[in-house]
């Protein structure tokens, strides 16, 4: 039975961010025909021998490489297990609000500089050197990242803003159609990426499946998305991230061949 990793949060009044209360994302309508199928992310490499517990971490990277795709044109790929090692993930899984503050203060390198391959759990959780945290900085010289929580009833608005992170219950399937049995609680987080006439559809990461969920399922949590390119010191910034990589490629590769 495969295992799921969400653990389910509630904003803190006052504090964070929600659509529509004050101090909240600014409403930029991206895609007004709530459909963000077009910019989807290519399927990537997902662990088959063992849990990582990072469905939470996987539909936040794919929200983010969507916006940044529809917004920039840029094809962005980044390091989910990057993100979920610092994040604090393991078993049992993250919440949404946890996972997406440690990419506004921490950001997160790309998927080639610390890629999701390992051979067993301990190997996948190991330390990470400190190098690859220097690299991921440079995520927040390029772009500024933001969130914040939707309330269930506000999904289908929020929807057009950015593709939206919201909890299901993995998975239940009738006539093509999944749903929540009655008394279930979510257990998984997923991507919601077009709002159909009769059903929204998810991007589930862990098979790179499109799902149809039927609507009077109104998720337990969910998360909206805002992300902005720094135009200012662009080149700067740029050849100082470039200068770091190959340094870094140039020292792994001086470190293999000892």
């Amino acid at each position: 039975m495969k295992k799921y990793g969400l653990i389910i949060d509630k904003p803190e009044i006052g504090k964070d961010y929600v659509l529509g209360g004050f101090g909240g994302l600014p409403k930029e309508i991206l895609c007004p025909d709530k459909d963000w199928t077009f910019w989807l992310p290519k399927k990537e490499l997902q662990a088959e021998k063992f849990e990582t517990w990072m469905c939470v971490t996987f539909t936040i990277l794919n929200c983010l490489e969507i916006l940044i795709r529809k917004q920039y044109g840029i094809e962005e790929n980044y390091s989910d297990r990057f993100l979920g090692i610092v994040s604090g993930t393991g078993e049992g899984g993250n919440s949404p609000h946890t996972v997406a503050e440690f990419l506004r203060k921490l950001g997160v390198p790309p998927e080639n500089i610390y890629s999701f391959n390992a051979a067993t759990y301990e190997e996948f959780y190991q330390k990470i050197p400190q190098e690859i945290y220097d690299i991921a900085l440079e995520f927040l010289n390029k772009y500024e990242f933001k969130h914040e929580f939707v309330d269930g009833k506000d999904i289908d608005e929020a929807i057009q803003y950015s593709p939206l992170l919201i909890s299901v219950t993995a998975w239940f399937e009738k006539d093509g159609i999944y749903y929540r049995p009655e008394g279930m609680k979510d257990n998984h987080a997923t991507t919601y990426v077009k709002r159909n006439e009769d059903n929204r559809l998810m991007f589930d990461s862990y098979d790179s499946i499109l799902k149809k969920v039927r609507l009077e399922d109104l998720p337990m949590t969910a998360k909206r998305f805002w992300i902005k390119k720094k135009v200012d010191n662009q080149s700067s910034q740029n050849n100082s991230f470039y200068a770091k990589l190959k340094e870094w490629i140039k020292n792994y590769w001086e470190e293999i061949l000892r």
